[in-house]
């Protein structure tokens, strides 16, 4: 009979626990704090310890909904193939592919793009089994479908294809290019396209443009940020492929094209196509890197400028909001070697990084370190 009435005991206390544990968890979540049916009954309860193991745990995703840290990465300009007119040189990136593998090109730089939750990069060509849709322009490039593996090995999960080599083989070649990202997983945005990505519950929203589609019609961009807005993005990043190439200070289109983009809701601008790096800007709240430079260029055999930066960018949320975002600029350059191109980016280091932020900084209005924290002015 006491063995009835103990094990009817246990019932009743299990019931009664799976009926508050949720007040409880609810009383405590602000101190992560893990209660068991201990913790509900007196010390008088001559209960044995061992037999009491219902224990009120928590998901991890419920606990983190709306506040923790996203860590991206951008890189810059990605040309994964050669210069039509190239494609056949024993030195053009197709042989470099051949020769090396696949992971030869971003394994210098991979510790900085897997140690993130998302890594960005401009690709800027076309991927195509075959020239089908070539029309001629001063540069075509076209890499194969399988060049997505490439990113994958540099651990690269979305790219931007707002710029001016993604139409190098008009509609069949975008529409390719987009099909081999598909395949490969890898996300993209840019030219309508939006992207979100979401951790903690927290919603990243992805979208790009390049500066001759803004001059068509510039409130495109303001309607494309909107939607992201009203697709519950917590955070918008938008790039922007402008300015005019090798320059090392951005101009007013390029400031003026940022700031509107800001203004429209943006919170992050990256921008591409120079080639090489340019300064930053903080602005009503949101971050401009008006130009990182170069990573992975194919384009030309003989590089004209090797200096270039990625961008390392840590947000903190707390209930939805951002709080704080942490930028770290690694210097880099875009080859191992002077003489040939090898497109295989390397760190850059003492004076030479120091170089490189230096460059930064003579474009730029605020003090530029290799480390900087800004704090959420909401």
């Amino acid at each position: 009979m006491f063995k009835r009435r103990f094990a009817l005991f246990f019932a009743l206390i299990a019931t009664i626990s799976m009926i508050i544990s949720p007040v409880f968890a609810e009383y405590d979540l602000r101190n992560d704090v893990m209660l068991s049916i201990n913790d509900m009954l007196s010390p008088e309860t001559d209960i044995p310890d061992e037999a009491l193991e219902y224990t009120v745990t928590y998901d991890e995703e419920i606990l983190s909904a709306g506040t923790g840290i996203i860590t991206l990465t951008f890189g810059g300009d990605c040309v994964l193939a050669s210069d039509v007119k190239d494609r056949k040189d024993q030195l053009s990136f197709e042989a470099a592919v051949q020769e090396k593998g696949m992971d030869w090109f971003f394994s210098e730089v991979l510790p900085v793009f897997e140690d993130d939750d998302l890594s960005m990069i401009n690709l800027e060509c076309v991927l195509a089994e075959d020239k089908t849709g070539f029309k001629k322009r001063q540069h075509n490039f076209r890499g194969l479908p399988e060049y997505t593996d490439i990113l994958k090995k540099g651990s690269i999960e979305a790219v931007n294809i707002a710029n001016n080599h993604h139409v190098d083989y008009s509609y069949k070649g975008k529409q390719a290019t987009r099909r081999a990202l598909e395949n490969a997983g890898i996300r993209y945005s840019g030219y309508g396209h939006f992207d979100i990505y979401e951790k903690h519950d927290i919603r990243i929203g992805f979208g790009g443009m390049r500066e001759t589609i803004y001059l068509q019609n510039p409130s495109n961009m303001h309607e494309e940020i909107k939607k992201l807005k009203e697709s519950g993005c917590n955070y918008i990043v938008y790039s922007l492929h402008f300015g005019k190439e090798y320059e090392e200070n951005h101009n007013e289109l390029q400031e003026k094209m940022a700031r509107e983009a800001i203004d429209s809701g943006a919170d992050l601008v990256v921008g591409t196509h120079t080639h090489v790096v340019q300064g930053i800007e903080r602005y009503n709240n949101g971050l401009i890197i008006y130009s990182l430079g170069n990573l992975v260029f194919g384009g030309n055999l003989n590089l004209e400028e090797f200096d270039a930066i990625i961008a390392r960018v840590e947000l903190s949320f707390s209930g939805y909001k951002l709080t704080n975002t942490e930028l770290k600029l690694i210097p880099i350059h875009t080859s191992g070697s002077r003489e040939i191109n090898d497109f295989r980016p390397v760190f850059a280091s003492g004076e030479n990084a120091q170089l490189i932020l230096s460059k930064i900084a003579a474009d730029s209005k605020i003090e530029i370190s290799e480390h900087m924290s800004f704090k959420n002015l909401d």
